[in-house]
């Protein structure tokens, strides 16, 4: 397994009601960060709707640039060799994740665990951590990559992971 955890996080379609995917955002083994917007499926369409969102994103804009869940799930495969990856709210990223194996007849190759028990079982305080680089934005109102970036760098100030291995964040 790779020293380098996996940070996720998702834009759903609805915040009251999160039913499927509009974007994705991790960071890979080797600190680099991807995000993608996701192709809604014909299904989610029927039985949901694309709500207002923080990032603005409509249904033109994810056939444009989108990719289809499988492309996604290809790139997973690939890119994750691990069973576990960590999200700032497991409880809404789980039925993201799932829904995108779902709609390919798939279940998840890996869970989602609190990004904040990843830090608690490395003795760090992720709220804490966050208030002393003099952060005031609440973590769920960044940017996705943003927020990935932050739980990087604050990994890397607690040396929990190595800032050589990670040559997207400069010091």
């Amino acid at each position: 397994m790779a020293s380098l955890p996996i940070f996720m996080t998702a834009v759903a379609n609805s915040s009251d009601e999160p039913a499927f995917p509009l974007t994705f955002t991790w960071s890979t083994h080797e600190a680099q960060v991807k995000e993608v917007l996701v192709i809604p499926d014909d299904e989610w369409l029927e039985n949901h709707n694309i709500e207002s969102n923080i990032h603005d994103l409509d249904e033109q804009q994810l056939y444009e640039f989108g990719f289809e869940a499988s492309d996604i799930l290809a790139e997973w495969i690939n890119e994750f060799d691990t069973d576990t990856i960590y999200g700032l709210e497991p409880d809404i990223l789980n039925p993201l994740i799932e829904a995108t194996y779902e709609i390919k007849g798939l279940e998840p190759s890996f869970g989602v665990q609190s990004i904040h028990s990843w830090f608690e079982e490395r003795d760090v305080n992720l709220d804490d951590a966050i208030a002393q680089q003099g952060n005031n934005t609440p973590l769920h109102l960044l940017a996705p990559d943003e927020l990935i970036l932050q739980l990087l760098q604050i990994a890397v100030e607690h040396e929990l992971i190595n800032p050589n291995d990670i040559p997207a964040i400069e010091e």
